[in-house]
């Protein structure tokens, strides 16, 4: 079974604190126009090199898928039907930006098959969003909501971003409230990351802004684990909460490093054991499809040592922790066999244990995660 992500590249604007492959919708149709008709043609390759391929998840992400028409998306979807096998459970996301959607657009999507939404909220407060140069309002996070519910959607999840500059601990417990009171079915919350080329960063170490302490993050840290477990959500990576049976299947398999395809301009797949990125820019990746190839700016090709490490690299992210069985069946031999003294160190220092089924990070573990997944690289 595949997971298969398609890349939108296009969004309203440019958000502040941005670095995907993303720009503003442009003027000129026909850019998108050819995207979208190399996207099917990308698929096609895909397909005729791998006619048996059975999908376990569609992710349509972006940019904002939902920039575009409806009915340009449907089609794209159907093109993956078509294309390759689709479990019946087959676990299909469309990200969307609140400002972006409407009830029949929405409508539309679960119509064709779209069964899980991904609303990029980030935050519930005006001053906020501006802050991140969202494009939405609030009043549009609860307005999508609404329509998303109203359009059959029982499987939401709202993006969330904290240890924003000057963000104050109240305000952040504030947003998480104003996100649980919507009851969406999962949650998925980052600290705020910036690439330093990004107009937040640049804001930043100009002094214009002050970025949020350590201390502050930690205290929104805590705050998250014990707002959402009292409001019934299952932490099961270090980032996302789910309501029991709803976490997203398509991202689990990224942290299990199993296999995914990733289509259009500036998306990364790993596929019998290649591990790869396409080109970024869209008029030459829309050339390169043309042309019948791989649109692949890069490709490598996994050693059985490189894979292991980024097998226990992600898999550690998730709160169940590593499989020893499922390691010991994909490497042939056991977890603790190779890393024994590193093991033993890290679990009396309180920061691994160990069970029969999986090795996984402790509490504190997972907040000292870059110092523990050292010991692996």
């Amino acid at each position: 079974m595949t997971a298969l992500y398609l890349h939108f590249p296009f969004c309203l604007q440019k958000c502040r604190y941005c670095s995907f492959n993303s720009i503003p919708v442009p003027e000129d149709d026909m850019l998108v126009t050819g995207y979208l008709q190399a996207l099917e043609k990308e698929i096609a390759i895909y397909a005729s090199f791998y006619p048996n391929e059975s999908l376990s998840s569609i992710y349509l992400g972006g940019g904002t898928p939902t920039v575009l028409p409806a009915e340009s998306l449907c089609r794209i979807l159907s093109r993956c039907k078509e294309s390759f096998v689709c479990s019946p459970e087959i676990e299909i996301t469309i990200e969307a930006n609140p400002g972006t959607v409407t009830q029949k657009m929405l409508q539309l999507l679960k119509d064709a098959g779209v069964n899980r939404l991904s609303l990029g909220v980030q935050s519930f407060k005006s001053a906020e969003l501006g802050l991140l140069g969202r494009s939405h309002s609030v009043s549009e996070v609860y307005a999508a909501y609404d329509a998303a519910r109203k359009a059959g959607f029982d499987n939401i999840n709202l993006d969330l971003i904290y240890a924003l500059p000057g963000q104050s601990l109240q305000f952040w417990r504030d947003n998480l409230r104003s996100a649980i009171r919507l009851s969406p079915e999962h949650l998925s919350i980052y600290g705020l990351s910036l690439e330093d080329s990004t107009p937040l960063a640049v804001d930043l170490k100009k002094g214009k802004l002050e970025a949020c302490s350590e201390e502050m993050q930690l205290s929104m840290w805590e705050e998250t684990a014990s707002m959402v477990a009292e409001a019934g959500f299952i932490r099961y990576e270090f980032s996302n909460y789910a309501q029991p049976g709803k976490e997203c299947r398509h991202n689990i398999t990224y942290w299990e490093n199993r296999p995914y395809l990733g289509v259009g301009a500036g998306a990364h797949g790993y596929h019998e054991h290649v591990r790869y990125g396409n080109e970024q820019e869209i008029q030459k990746y829309i050339e390169m499809v043309e042309k019948g190839e791989f649109p692949r700016a890069f490709e490598e090709q996994q050693s059985p040592k490189e894979e292991m490490v980024d097998t226990i690299i992600m898999g550690l992210r998730l709160t169940k922790g590593l499989s020893r069985p499922d390691f010991t069946r994909r490497f042939g031999c056991s977890f603790e066999s190779l890393y024994e003294k590193v093991l033993k160190k890290l679990v009396d220092d309180g920061l691994m244990a160990i069970s029969d089924e999986a090795v996984f990070l402790t509490e504190r573990g997972q907040l000292l995660s870059n110092y523990v997944l050292s010991f692996f690289v």
